[in-house]
């Protein structure tokens, strides 16, 4: 756990001021019970301490320890008789003079050669991001640096521990402050879960074999002891019903800024694509039998719209029995907000892996370096995102999915090797033979009994149709029959509904979507056979031709 660490640094005079980031909300198994951080702290980090106060804004400075208590009012009088206060009686709980005081009570300790430590709770709250024109402020900041430079606090065990979830909703120049010792306090991790899961038993009564403790802890990646705790106090111990809790738990948590997907399907119900598959159902059987010091940081999945980016990445998924997780929006008009928000989405990944993750339209959604007009926002951000995907640490752990129809907009930086390192490219199908097999996969996914032998003679051959197409087709039809005839799904019905239909025609948004599919794609197999032949030269100068063609429209 990461009371180890925070003890090894506290008592190590390297640093007397230590910050705590992240899981810092959850409670922790500590001498032989569940508590808060603030009770774990004092009863592993800080024990044998002379004194450990606590501070926050709405309680002001306070104490665990009655005889503690008594000496901080004794020493509040003596602060009171030099500084014409009336502190002893109306004890402040405002920052700038609680800061005061605890220099003050600080200093005391230093000249009585005693041990000293006070926890700062909310100081995300205390010194946020963005208010360094606030003279108190300005006050607290450099109190915070002077407490962390002075030597002889550090040599003399006067220590101040820091508590604020995301280092994002903190003022840079303490949340970066070299002097400052910063511990990320980790999701609890697979060893951390199984003795809560077990000591959670024991205490309700309930004999729990190893092998039944390992099963819910490995279902609980991601939760928090907190959530564990809550929900074998509910009694859910069943698979499915504790994987749907685990999903509202960390749904709700994030606020919108994440969505777990449940995969349906297999890649066995993917029509077409047989390379992509191939190669996705080869990381899959690595990831299940454990072997993945060598597979891709992440996937670049490019290709025209409709050809089913997001549905092979779900199957994927599925097949290699790993959850999805979606970004969301998580950019926020308020200034540390959408750093804040990344920064607990990055603590929330780290600790379900190995995780899939999605971005959908990510040439909109990622941004660039180069971005202006929000203060920087988008190119830290970007950065962010950048660090994580390239961060081999994470190889095989956490798996990157950018799908986009547009891979050209998409920065260099994104999808070089070491990040998005295999490109893989969908299209239309090219053949009768596939597009006879995707309007059967269709109907599998929709649970619609095939109307028809054959789709392809009713089809325009002048177009190429796309799986949403065909998708669009079969449920205007069912539709009909459900609702207009009143009936199962007949060849007539389906014969009227495609006679019927038109789908919006791109022709050269299409054309370029698949052109830029066929230059990024790292797989020359992949690449439909009509498309083989062309010269590198000549792709590029009809992809310049059919930019210059839509921007004119």
């Amino acid at each position: 756990m990461f009371l180890d660490d925070a003890k090894a640094h506290v008592n190590s005079g390297d640093a007397s001021v230590v910050l705590l980031s992240g899981n810092v909300r959850d409670v922790y198994f500590s001498s032989g019970k569940f508590c808060i951080l603030s009770e774990a702290l004092r009863s592993e980090v800080l024990a044998g301490y002379d004194t450990v106060a606590e501070y926050d804004p709405q309680g002001g400075i306070q104490f665990a320890d009655s005889k503690q208590r008594e000496a901080y009012f004794r020493a509040l009088g003596g602060y009171d008789a030099y500084h014409k206060t009336n502190y002893a009686q109306n004890p402040p709980k405002e920052p700038g003079p609680a800061f005061s005081i605890l220099d003050n009570f600080a200093r005391l300790h230093l000249i009585d050669k005693k041990s000293f430590a006070v926890i700062v709770h909310y100081l995300d709250h205390i010194i946020p991001t963005g208010l360094t024109n606030n003279p108190e402020l300005r006050y607290l900041i450099i109190a915070l640096d002077k407490w962390a430079q002075n030597p002889e606090f550090r040599r003399n065990k006067i220590r101040f521990i820091l508590i604020a979830p995301e280092i994002a909703r903190l003022d840079a120049f303490i949340g970066k402050n070299a002097f400052i010792e910063h511990i990320a306090v980790a999701r609890p991790g697979s060893d951390e879960r199984k003795l809560t899961v077990g000591e959670a038993q024991k205490t309700r009564g309930i004999s729990s074999s190893a092998e039944e403790v390992a099963r819910l802890a490995e279902l609980t990646a991601g939760l928090t002891n907190r959530q564990i705790l809550e929900i074998l106090d509910k009694k859910q111990t069943d698979e499915i019903r504790l994987r749907a809790i685990k999903k509202e738990l960390i749904g709700a948590e994030c606020r919108g800024l994440l969505e777990i997907v449940e995969p349906k399907h297999s890649l066995s119900a993917v029509a077409g694509h047989e390379k992509v598959k191939e190669i996705l159902s080869l990381t899959a059987s690595a990831i299940q039998q454990g072997k993945t010091s060598y597979l891709p940081m992440g996937f670049l999945i490019c290709g025209p719209v409709g050809t089913g980016k997001t549905f092979i990445t779900e199957c994927f998924a599925h097949d290699a029995a790993l959850p999805v997780v979606k970004f969301l929006n998580f950019r926020s008009q308020w200034q540390g907000e959408t750093e804040a928000n990344l920064e607990k989405i990055f603590n929330i990944l780290k600790s379900i892996y190995p995780v899939a993750v999605m971005i959908d339209e990510a040439d909109a959604f990622l941004g660039n370096r180069d971005a202006q007009g929000d203060s920087g926002v988008s190119m830290r951000v970007f950065a962010s995102l950048a660090a994580l995907m390239s961060d081999t640490s994470y190889r095989g752990k956490i798996i990157w999915f950018l799908m986009t129809s547009r891979p050209d907009l998409l920065p260099v930086d994104m999808k070089r090797q070491g990040r998005a390192e295999e490109h893989l490219a969908l299209f239309h199908p090219q053949s009768k033979a596939e597009l006879e097999s995707l309007y059967q996969s269709v109907c599998r996914k929709l649970k619609i009994t095939t109307p028809l032998a054959e789709l392809s003679p009713l089809l325009d051959k002048n177009r190429s149709y796309s799986g949403a197409d065909i998708e669009a087709m079969l449920t205007r039809a069912a539709l009909a029959a459900e609702v207009k005839h009143s009936a199962a799904l007949s060849e007539t019905i389906m014969k009227e509904t495609i006679g019927n239909f038109r789908s919006p025609e791109y022709p050269l948004a299409i054309e370029l979507q698949t052109l830029v599919a066929v230059r990024e794609c790292t797989h020359q197999d992949m690449v439909p056979e009509k498309y083989r032949a062309l010269k590198a030269a000549d792709i590029e100068a009809r992809i310049n031709e059919l930019l210059t063609m839509l921007r004119q429209r």
